[in-house]
């Protein structure tokens, strides 16, 4: 009696752990793995396995290895034998196999060398093609969402999306009752609000580890409902507010401002401690740089924030030191992208 046959691994995973699905199969083949506990199970292992290779990634490999793993190939001897088993009088002959002695412990270091060696070039090319994929998503959710505020400012008279912002309102959160906050995401959720942007998906960067916004929640609320619904940092709307007339090279939106947690300040433990904001990226894509939206609808990638109007500093305002929440753009030039 057979046993039941292994089914085999879903490749539709590996294309999702590497960026290659569009934001529909992703979300289709994602509605399947939360359905289907044995596709679950195939993906925890899956994900499993790419903590790994980012953790071998991480792990810095001495500048000699290729040539001591050469030296201790030759030093193993000579290459396994092939052995035949010999076959009885009227038999076909059997089928080769290789017999692979490592009875010294020197054979054993040389192949773990050489499994070393494999990992140590294989793993960082496999992570930079899902890195690069990702920066790819990322870019192609910045332009459908700038499809998405040009469309709005048709609608609206060039004004780019805005959900008010007053004299008691502050973008960080405030104990003071008489202050309503206004996270600056806010501003950016007309667009899924009003269908400018149909698939909460794309407001979400595939190099985050973030969740879209449920589909059914879209029209009971004014914001999202948690930071994570969101990945990118949008113009701040406290003070002068930009239009789809002024100066087409404004940064408008871009990836996470690392220098801000949900619109509270993290300035201070950049100038005391881990270095110079003007040297700040995105921490969506580890740091190497980000995605930036600019008021024309293009998307570029930069590996510095002084990338603004005149070199301006896209995650700071201009003159502005400490950070209350009620803090805006003195001038339509000025870049602050926040979340």
């Amino acid at each position: 009696m057979s046993g039941t046959p292994e089914r085999e691994f879903d490749v539709r995973l590996l294309e999702l752990h590497l960026g290659h699905l569009s934001a529909n199969e992703q979300a289709e083949l994602r509605r399947q793995i939360a359905a289907d506990p044995r596709l679950a199970a195939q993906d925890a292992a899956l994900a499993g396995v790419f903590r790994v290779l980012e953790a071998v990634r991480a792990a810095p490999l001495p500048q000699d290895l290729p040539a001591r793993v050469a030296a201790r190939v030759r030093a193993a001897g000579p290459s396994p034998r092939v052995v035949r088993r010999p076959g009885r009088e009227g038999e076909a002959p059997a089928e080769p196999r290789v017999v692979i002695r490592l009875g010294k412990l020197r054979d054993i270091v040389a192949v773990a060398a050489v499994l070393v060696l494999a990992i140590g070039v294989g793993v960082p090319g496999v992570l930079h093609m899902r890195e690069r994929q990702q920066r790819i998503g990322c870019s192609r959710n910045l332009q459908a969402l700038g499809i998405g505020v040009q469309q709005y400012a048709s609608t609206f008279n060039a004004s780019l999306p805005f959900a008010g912002f007053g004299r008691d309102s502050s973008w960080r959160d405030t104990s003071d009752p008489q202050v309503v906050t206004v996270p600056n995401r806010r501003h950016i959720y007309p667009l899924l609000l009003f269908a400018y942007v149909t698939e909460p998906r794309l407001f979400v960067c595939p190099a985050q580890q973030h969740v879209p916004m449920p589909q059914q929640e879209i029209q009971r609320h004014n914001d999202f409902l948690e930071a994570r619904n969101l990945s990118y940092a949008y113009q701040n709307m406290a003070g002068v507010r930009p239009s789809a007339n002024d100066d087409q090279r404004l940064p408008i939106l871009a990836d996470d401002n690392p220098l801000f947690e949900d619109g509270r300040p993290l300035l201070d433990v950049w100038r005391y401690g881990l270095g110079d904001p003007a040297l700040a990226n995105s921490h969506a894509h580890r740091g190497a740089g980000q995605n930036i939206l600019t008021l024309d609808g293009h998307v570029v990638w930069t590996t510095t924030p002084l990338c603004g109007i005149d070199g301006d500093n896209i995650w700071t305002l201009r003159n502005v030191r400490d950070y209350t929440g009620r803090e805006g753009p003195l001038a339509a030039t000025d870049s602050h992208l926040l979340k």
